[in-house]
């Protein structure tokens, strides 16, 4: 098998080419030890298979960034057939500076010239064949939009995997006497024993003209003296040098490319006005990703709990009455929690890879990184803890748009103190049944405390190593793009699918115990293990307010799983009711029902863009229910008490399974520690407080 490394800067277009090459059929994982995401692919052509690797984007190979050291260490350490070497064709006197370096490695090299529909468009000449010939590399000036690019690209990677390559130097003309004086220096003066290459004497005489260190100790160990010979500056300004001389030749105007992002930018990048456009895009992301999903969230849910409930209720009619209530309420409950999700997640994936192929994730960055940094954050873990208000699992998704690890691990930290969407109908019922008249300064009370608690967590962490990150944020801002539709729509098929296949099992064996639970011994739940740890654990709640009533307290598990089953755990307890799935079996009308639910969510999904308030009329009677948890003096101040333990406590398992997935274990272990101790001391504090006016 032929491993294939692509390389080059950060948003070059290198997972679009793997896309392409491998029809998208390419494997998302984790690099072995640490979160950084591993894109790798597998193909055959023409009975060889070769290993398609995507290395995270890097500048330098001698960068200190952790992803840059893990593509640096791959390239030194790991046997490599072929470097492709992806290039933004526009910005050419950036993305060479990696090329020149990956030339020392001395492994096979091309390079794709990316972007050229973007050449053309902006009127740029370019004369590829002898910018090749100077780099001494073969150049492939194609873009991944370019239908027929594929098989050159293929072609071109099937003649250069097997050649034999000698990369010299690259030298500016006015210093060529110079080099090749130093040359013939060495050649003279250097122990013959070592037998060296033409081309790593070559190399030697280049970093003795920079009096690099690695060289010169070299020579003192051979007890040679340093040759008179030198060039003025450090090595990476001479290879700048080097690629501006080049590109000054043979590379025409590039300004008007830059001259339309620049206009764009005096706006886009106002310190008032950017800020003003800011909160507006994210006012419409907000809306797209979790307003435009709802409708087909509904759906999923209706074919999951109407259809396929009802279905497979008849399918398992030899099986007991437990075992039947495992398959629907805890397998299929289980399939239908990760399920419905995936309208949410694909809305997302689609905002999140539309902000960064058209290049305004960098300006969000950029707008918010210095009242971030306060908070020792970046203005990208921003987008981030944002998008934690609507549903924490895609906001954890989002932390890979981060750039440094320690920033990863902090906002990942910090997600789960968002108030997510699944909290909301709690807030509403027990607001509506304890504060009439004040739901909406009590609900927004709530999210202020998250907010404050989260903002706490992160001045307090910020001291620790594992999270004080002193790195500054270079940040390149890249040309305003038009994007590709079909590069986003292999990005969102890509991710979800990996979110399904990482999320299954977790939330499978999640809702199996927990159905377990609320079943036995007899299959009430008023009466079930839940019903008997709540009474048990009842007592160390009082101080909290809410443990004089075990219901309360017995709800708290059951939101691991998702925060929505305290509403319906209420419903089931107080109440005493539980809904009875339908028998009546008519393929014929329930397609028609399902064709009327998708068409129902299409056309919400058309009047969904401004959120509409909660109706409670349905919930009429639990609302009195709950109202009637606690009568005495003190029972707003219990209730208010049991909201902030809700947003404040363990949050869900699929919020779990993504901490765990994209920050490591050990992070989701904290956060799990934190989410324990600072709920209880927070409802604590806030209700003896309370009290002390009561």
């Amino acid at each position: 098998m032929k491993k294939i490394a692509f390389v080059g800067n950060p948003n070059v277009g290198k997972s679009a080419w793997i896309n392409a090459l491998s029809d998208a059929n390419f494997k998302v994982g984790n690099w072995p030890g640490v979160t950084v995401a591993k894109k790798e692919a597998v193909v055959t052509w023409n009975d060889v298979k070769y290993h398609l690797i995507d290395l995270p984007g890097m500048y330098a190979l001698d960068n200190r960034d952790h992803e840059e050291r893990i593509s640096a260490r791959f390239l030194q350490e790991e046997t490599v057939d072929l470097i492709v070497n992806v290039v933004d064709a526009t910005n050419l006197a950036r993305n060479l500076y990696l090329t020149l370096q990956l030339r020392r490695l001395q492994i096979p090299m091309m390079i794709i010239f990316n972007f050229m529909d973007e050449v053309e468009r902006f009127h740029i000449e370019m004369e590829v064949d002898a910018i090749a010939q100077a780099l001494q590399i073969p150049i492939y000036p194609y873009s991944v939009l370019d239908p027929a690019s594929k098989e050159v690209i293929q072609k071109g990677i099937m003649r250069h995997v097997n050649e034999t390559v000698a990369y010299y130097p690259c030298i500016c003309p006015n210093d060529e006497g110079t080099y090749q004086e130093c040359m013939r220096w060495c050649h003279r003066r250097l122990p013959a024993f070592q037998k060296l290459q033409d081309k790593e004497v070559s190399w030697l005489a280049y970093d003795l003209l920079f009096q690099q260190r690695q060289a010169v100790r070299q020579l003192e160990a051979w007890h040679v003296e340093l040759p008179s010979f030198h060039i003025d500056g450090k090595e990476a300004q001479y290879a700048y040098r080097f690629i501006h001389e080049v590109l000054m030749i043979h590379v025409g105007d590039n300004e008007e490319r830059y001259r339309q992002t620049r206009k764009m930018d005096r706006i886009l990048l106002h310190p008032l006005y950017g800020r003003i456009m800011l909160v507006l895009v994210m006012m419409l992301l907000m809306l797209w990703v979790f307003q435009g999903s709802a409708p087909f969230n509904d759906f999923i849910d209706f074919c999951m709990n109407e259809i396929v409930m009802k279905y497979a209720n008849a399918a398992l009619f030899f099986l007991n009455d437990a075992a039947k209530n495992l398959v629907l309420h805890g397998i299929i409950a289980g399939v239908g929690g990760v399920l419905v999700f995936i309208p949410l997640m694909i809305f997302l994936y689609f905002a999140l890879a539309l902000l960064e192929e058209s290049g305004y994730m960098a300006r969000i960055a950029c707008l918010l990184d210095h009242p971030m940094q306060h908070f020792h954050l970046s203005g990208k873990s921003f987008v981030c803890l944002l998008l934690g208000f609507g549903c924490n699992v895609p906001a954890l998704s989002a932390i890979r748009t981060l750039d440094h690890p320690k920033q990863k691990k902090m906002t990942a930290l910090l997600i789960p103190f968002m108030s997510c969407g699944a909290r909301l109908p709690v807030y509403m019922l027990f607001a509506a049944a304890f504060f009439k008249g004040k739901k909406a300064v009590m609900v927004l009370s709530i999210y202020g405390i998250g907010i404050f608690i989260a903002l706490l967590v992160a001045l307090m962490c910020a001291h620790h190593e594992s999270f004080c990150d002193q790195d500054i944020m270079l940040l390149e801002l890249p040309p305003y793009r038009r994007p590709a539709w079909s590069i986003i729509a292999k990005k969102v098929r890509q991710e979800v699918s990996a979110y399904i296949r990482k999320a299954m099992g977790v939330v499978l064996w999640a809702m199996v115990i927990l159905w377990a639970l609320g079943y036995f011994p007899d299959g009430r739940m008023d009466t079930s293990y839940i019903a008997r740890f709540g009474k048990a654990m009842a007592p160390i709640y009082e101080p909290l307010g809410f443990g004089t009533r075990w219901e309360s307290v017995a709800s708290l598990p059951g939101s691991i799983v998702a925060k929505e089953t305290v509403v319906g755990f209420m419903g089931q307890v107080l109440l005493q009711e539980n809904e009875a799935i339908s028998t009546d079996i008519d393929p014929v009308e329930d397609a028609k029902q399902i064709a009327f639910a998708f068409g129902s969510a299409c056309r919400q999904f058309c009047t969904a863009w401004v959120p509409q308030p909660m109706e409670n009329g349905s919930e009429e009677s639990l609302i009195g229910a709950i109202g009637q948890l606690w009568t005495d003096a003190k029972a707003n101040a219990r209730a208010y008490s049991f909201m902030v333990y809700i947003l404040l406590s363990i949050p869900c398992v699929m919020t779990l399974q993504a901490l765990r997935r994209e920050a490591g274990w050990g992070i989701m272990v904290l956060s799990i520690i934190l989410m324990i101790i600072i709920p209880y001391l927070t409802s604590f504090l806030i209700f003896q407080l309370c009290t002390l006016w009561i």
